[in-house]
């Protein structure tokens, strides 16, 4: 008996796979830059995550959103290009068996720093030496969506997030100004019309009097630009 404790104790602790957008950290620690402050402490906290948590971990996607994107192919066309983001919650235990969570972790979307390089004089030398610096950052996007893919994909990530109930999903459409209408979002979409429709389709679902499903109420002056 004495044996069985001792190795429960020094038995090793059962790895953890998580499954965590740190696509932001990566791209400034490639560039070598510090961190944006909202960034460094979301990761901050997921590092705690990571110390404290033990299985099982429940994913809970509470947010999915459909969006069109406008990228630039190699010779500078525009290319209109839709995307998939999704918001999660991550909950476990620690070993007091208290509750420990991180809230609307996102997924499909980071932070790309642009780079702009500047001359510096080194006066000793009269030598001109580049230096880079942090210009901004870019939105990026990386779960692209087709009309073949799209089922799939959105299937694929809720049946693998053990957590997830489809029905407390809130399934967003984010669009932009078009010859629909101005821009606006909405979040009144079933999981059929969500997974089912074009993005001109979830549009004009959007667009109709109460909403997709035809029980929103109308939009007063101060959400004309959100519908839901």
């Amino acid at each position: 008996m004495m044996s069985t404790e001792t190795e429960a104790k020094t038995k090793p602790k059962t790895e953890i796979q998580f499954n965590f957008n740190e696509n932001t950290l990566e791209a400034f620690t490639k560039e070598g830059l510090d961190l944006p402050h909202d960034v460094r402490f979301e990761m901050e906290m997921i590092s705690k995550f990571k110390a404290k948590a033990n299985p099982p971990i429940q994913i809970i996607i509470k947010t999915m959103n459909r969006r069109s994107v406008v990228t630039y192919d190699k010779d500078g066309k525009a290319i209109r290009k839709e995307y998939l983001t999704y918001g999660a919650e991550y909950h476990s235990k620690d070993w007091l068996s208290n509750d420990i969570w991180i809230r609307t972790h996102l997924h499909g979307h980071f932070k790309k720093p642009k780079i702009r390089t500047i001359m510096e004089m080194n006066y000793e030398t009269g030598e001109h030496i580049p230096r880079k610096e942090l210009n901004g950052s870019t939105d990026e996007y990386y779960i692209e969506l087709t009309d073949k893919n799209r089922k799939q994909i959105i299937e694929d990530i809720i049946n693998n997030n053990n957590g997830t109930i489809i029905d407390e999903i809130l399934f967003y459409g984010h669009f932009t100004n078009s010859r629909l209408g101005p821009s606006f979002r909405c979040d009144k979409y079933t999981y059929d019309q969500f997974i089912n429709s074009s993005m001109e389709e979830l549009e004009r679902l959007g667009c109709k009097e109460g909403g997709p499903q035809g029980n929103a109420p109308r939009p007063t002056r101060d959400d004309k630009g959100y519908h839901g």
